[in-house]
């Protein structure tokens, strides 16, 4: 039997953080009737065992944050889930969920926070049954759970299609990977680095405009904020205000560890109070004095 022992916390009346080992952090939201699963890690264990058998008994529709391995990487193991038209039409390679990727990313976190985890990576990370039936979701798409309506909203900037989500009843802003303290710019997302700020930058811009509508914002990885609890609160506007230093030339930067490096590596950043930002697969201050 696949690993069933990835911990989960409620972190908001209905909202459950399930934290598959350090990789990824995956979201169910329950309402009265129905449940949403909010992206499925990298695929390690049953995730849709425990959905099922320790969260909740409801029918529930899965919906993908954006097209990275690390979270959608459990996808082939569910009938059917919902992403983004851009990030279903444009998936990068070095980050598609293939097997290889998985595995490899499962290990690199492994030996990053040097712990034992209980899985075992060739049998608990396995090839997909199957392809899931993938729906194209659109901005502004809402799914009634029932007693709360969770609305998606296109957050371009980490990825082409990145959504992220608010849920009326607890105003909670779940954000995938469009926010967080070490914030990765897709290279890709436009023809030139400036143009990819300026999309980024609008995007959550446009977010940040619809702050009346959440008080806490969770994005999923944990290790820049405590498992079940939300993001500093300054972290948007931060993420923002380095965006728009970039834009303006004006970005401070710095040398600091890549957590993502298997050699131990370094990556260039601009900084803004807590928030790195970097840019996949490019150096950001060459990058931005282009």
């Amino acid at each position: 039997m696949a690993c069933t022992t990835m911990p989960f916390y409620e972190c908001r009346p209905g909202i459950f953080e399930i934290d598959e080992f350090d990789c990824a952090s995956c979201f169910v939201i329950v309402g009265t009737e129905r449940a949403l699963l909010l992206d499925t890690g990298v695929g390690i264990g049953d995730l849709r065992w425990v959905v099922e058998h320790r969260i909740t008994d409801k029918p529930y529709t899965v919906v993908a944050t954006h097209n990275h391995g690390d979270h959608i990487g459990g996808a082939g193991f569910f009938d059917e889930v919902w992403m983004h038209p851009l990030d279903l039409q444009n998936q990068d390679a070095s980050t598609a969920p293939t097997l290889a990727f998985r595995r490899d990313y499962a290990e690199l976190i492994r030996r990053r926070e040097g712990k034992y985890y209980a899985y075992d990576p060739q049998q608990d990370i396995r090839p997909w049954p199957g392809e899931p039936v993938w729906r194209e979701l659109s901005d502004g798409q809402t799914f009634d759970l029932g007693g709360r309506t969770v609305t998606a909203w296109h957050c371009p900037g980490h990825t082409p299609g990145e959504i992220v989500l608010i849920d009326d009843l607890t105003r909670t802003l779940l954000c995938g990977d469009a926010c967080n303290c070490n914030w990765l710019l897709n290279k890709d997302l436009a023809p030139t680095f400036r143009e990819g700020v300026q999309i980024s930058l609008q995007a959550l811009q446009r977010i940040w405009g619809m702050r009346d509508q959440y008080d806490a914002v969770y994005n999923f990885h944990h290790d820049f904020r405590g498992f079940g609890a939300p993001l500093n609160p300054d972290v948007l506007p931060n993420l923002i205000a380095c965006l728009e230093q970039l834009q303006a030339g004006t970005a401070t930067f710095r040398e600091i560890p890549d957590a993502l490096s298997t050699t131990g590596g370094t990556k260039t950043v601009a900084i803004c109070g807590d928030v790195f930002v970097s840019c996949m697969g490019q150096d950001i201050r060459a990058a931005a004095q282009q």
